[in-house]
């Protein structure tokens, strides 16, 4: 019998420890409980702790074979589940055999990291674990920077509205509203990029690849450190580039009337310092 034990060591906030009993079972004995439990869930369980001050943002990898002519139903089920928990497909892969009949596959979802315990310890019995694999990243630092810059901007914010409140000439009027709206295009940026962090802790990643006993296996790539943070940090410079061209298209209607304004301010003087003065 193949036994092995996954264990992430952390300290919950929910609970202070928990034990980790092994995913893997033999084939032989997945055969057996699928004969006895239909599809009841393995009786061993996974335990994700999360430390109560991190800011982590998990993924796992994970390959099980399932009965022959079963994979489709498998697929689904796996599919189904993740929604149930709340998560959605983020992509799949099938791989068919030379009569056309598809018996291997992976699929990535996105679910609520909270559930992602429940997810994986959710999968029937006629399912045999062949390897799982946990990956993390600790965004807890760039939380704390994202949430400094926020509020030295909301704090600058409220300074230049009392400055504005209080200002009486149109040039310092003029002055402060411009640099009003550069402050506010920095709190939208800092903002998105916050909303993008709290997505990618608040979702987990799992990749769950399938394929029929004795089928050849696709394999999934463990999703590492380095690949997790490439994919977080490209997923934030998208989210972070839709935020600043909105502020750039609501603020455009303003751009065009201070260019019209600055236009005609500088060549008015000087069409009249040029129109020939009519002589006596």
């Amino acid at each position: 019998m193949l036994a092995a034990a996954v264990l992430i060591t952390a300290c919950s906030s929910t609970s202070t420890g928990a034990s980790v009993a092994s995913p893997l079972r033999s084939a032989a004995a997945a055969a057996d409980g699928a004969g006895a439990h239909g599809s009841t869930a393995s009786a061993t369980t996974i335990t994700i702790g999360t430390p109560a001050s991190a800011q982590l943002q998990r993924s796992v990898s994970a390959a099980y074979t399932v009965p022959s002519g079963t994979f489709l139903a498998s697929f689904d089920s796996v599919i189904a589940r993740a929604v149930t928990l709340g998560g959605y497909v983020a992509s799949s892969v099938t791989q068919p055999v030379s009569n056309g009949r598809i018996v291997s596959g992976a699929v990535t979802v996105d679910i609520p990291a909270t559930s992602l315990a429940t997810f994986l310890n959710g999968m029937p019995a006629a399912f045999t674990a062949a390897s799982i694999n946990f990956a993390s990243v600790d965004r807890s630092a760039q939380f704390v920077d994202v949430n400094a810059k926020l509020a030295s901007a909301h704090a600058h914010l409220h300074a230049l509205d009392t400055l504005l409140s209080n200002a009486t000439s149109l040039g310092d009027i003029t002055t402060i509203e411009q640099q009003i709206e550069t402050v506010q295009i920095e709190i939208d940026t800092s903002q998105g990029e916050l909303n993008s962090l709290a997505a990618s802790v608040d979702m987990a990643t799992a990749t769950i690849s399938l394929s029929e006993r004795g089928a050849p296996r696709l394999v999934a790539a463990a999703p590492g450190p380095l690949n997790t943070g490439l994919s977080g940090g490209w997923h934030n410079a998208i989210q972070i580039t839709g935020t600043v061209l909105e502020v750039l298209v609501t603020a455009l209607p303003l751009l065009v009337l201070v260019a019209l304004a600055l236009a005609v301010w500088y060549w008015l003087p000087r069409r009249l310092r040029r129109a020939p003065r009519s002589t006596p």
